[in-house]
């Protein structure tokens, strides 16, 4: 037996279900399937539209950890291709060159007209299968289209501590954008914890870059992760903690 599952929000980032009912798009579909199975029945209803006259039956299933072992449970989706990811790749800015492609060519290909809901996506796939080239990826598509960090905030603090992405700094930045204080566990991390495939940088960048974020949140919490940085036994992290206190007028 083939079973699809259609899969709610949750923690683990499962695609939303107005996502996750494009059944044209997921490439189970294109394979033998005997049966799809939802969550919901508001699922149910939606899917069922869309597979009318495929004569595949949509089925409702409860208690989804029971089922683990009979049914293919749906992921994040599949990995990018190479050209797909050259095609995002397209979207840097390289000096000399300039920008290849453009987002309207990104969205058109991945069918979406939103670059900050493509970005989300594709970001909740590759956290969910643990894929730093596709996290580079959805990182540079959310920076090309110009997106709010806002809906990024709580995937992107939960992916930071991980170690097999390589997009600390880049998070540590997007989140310094936002100037909340809701980063501030994150960003405090990212002033004393060393991620291994930074361990080379003596400069550390990750914690400058982390502390001056730090700076640009107000609030007193702010102020006392900045003032415990002055006892750093790192020099870099006490001159710069020091620099942005002297800044905000709190030595």
């Amino acid at each position: 037996m083939h079973a699809y599952v259609l899969r709610v929000p949750g923690p683990s980032y499962f695609r939303p279900p107005q996502e996750a009912v494009r059944l044209p798009r997921i490439p189970a579909l294109q394979t033998a399937v005997d049966k799809v199975a939802c969550e919901k029945d508001t699922l149910r209803v939606r899917s069922t539209g869309r597979l009318e006259g495929t004569g595949v039956p949509v089925l409702v299933v409860r208690g989804f950890h029971l089922f683990n072992e009979n049914i293919n449970h749906m992921g994040g989706g599949r990995a990018m291709t190479p050209e797909e990811q050259d095609l995002i790749m397209g979207l840097a800015f390289v000096p000399g060159v300039g920008r290849t492609r453009t987002i309207d060519e990104v969205l058109a290909h991945f069918g979406e007209s939103d670059g900050g809901a493509l970005a989300l996506r594709l970001l909740r796939d590759a956290v969910e299968r643990r894929d730093a080239d596709d996290v580079e990826m959805a990182l540079i598509v959310h920076g090309a289209a110009d997106a709010s960090a806002e809906e990024f905030m709580e995937p992107l603090t939960e992916l930071f501590p991980a170690e097999w992405h390589r997009e600390h700094e880049d998070i540590v930045s997007m989140l310094g954008r936002l100037r909340s204080p809701r980063t501030m566990p994150t960003l405090v991390l990212a002033t004393h914890w060393v991620p291994e495939h930074l361990d080379w940088d003596e400069n550390r960048a990750l914690a400058v870059k982390a502390i001056w974020a730090l700076g640009a949140i107000p609030g007193e919490e702010a102020r006392d992760a900045l003032k415990g940085l002055r006892d750093a036994e790192n020099e870099i992290i006490r001159e710069n903690a020091v620099n942005q206190l002297a800044r905000r007028g709190e030595l």
